[in-house]
């Protein structure tokens, strides 16, 4: 009887170590999961710095990239004012050189105008040269006549005149000698 009341404390016993184990196991594994748990926590926290750190990070890149981005605008912006500044000047010039061409156009229509009533004017001197010649060679030619006419009358007056003298000479003196004649000739000379 003692026997099985032994072996039934061993059983108990048994069974109470068994149980403890279980507990201390379980306990354990308690503990482990505790512990799985912390570091889990842990690397969470862990994982969420890094996220953190990765935000903070890539709104700095942002804010560079902003930055230069501005400055880049910034940059075109004086670079257009600059192509724009060029462009007026340009437009202005070539507006100068209009002018200028324009102003040289009329000189030279004025200039073409002023040739145009030049030549106008000598033509129409010409005509008028023409016509003051003509009528001269006119009046020349009818006042030729007259003088040849008046000369015609003048050397018919005077061969008339001459013939009388002639005559008269001829009835007053005796004619000359060959001799005389050449002396008056030399004398004269």
């Amino acid at each position: 009887h003692r026997d099985k009341k032994r072996d039934k404390e061993k059983v108990k016993e048994k069974e109470k170590v068994k149980e403890k184990e279980r507990d201390q196991d379980k306990e354990e594994r308690n503990w482990d999961k505790e512990k799985e748990r912390e570091r889990d926590k842990e690397r969470h926290r862990d994982k969420d710095k890094d996220q953190e750190r990765e935000k903070d990070q890539h709104k700095d890149r942002e804010r560079v990239r902003d930055k230069d981005r501005d400055r880049d605008k910034d940059k075109d912006r004086e670079k257009n004012k600059e192509k724009e500044k060029d462009r007026e000047e340009v437009d202005k010039d070539r507006e100068k050189n209009k002018e200028k061409e324009k102003d040289r156009e009329e000189v030279d229509q004025n200039k073409e105008k002023d040739d145009v009533m030049k030549e106008e004017e000598r033509d129409r001197e010409k005509i008028k040269d023409k016509e003051r010649d003509k009528d001269r060679r006119e009046k020349g030619d009818k006042e030729k006549e007259k003088d040849e006419k008046k000369e015609k009358k003048e050397q018919e007056r005077e061969k008339e005149r001459d013939d009388k003298k002639k005559k008269e000479k001829r009835s007053r003196t005796p004619p000359r000698s060959y001799s005389s004649s050449r002396r008056s000739r030399s004398s004269s000379r």
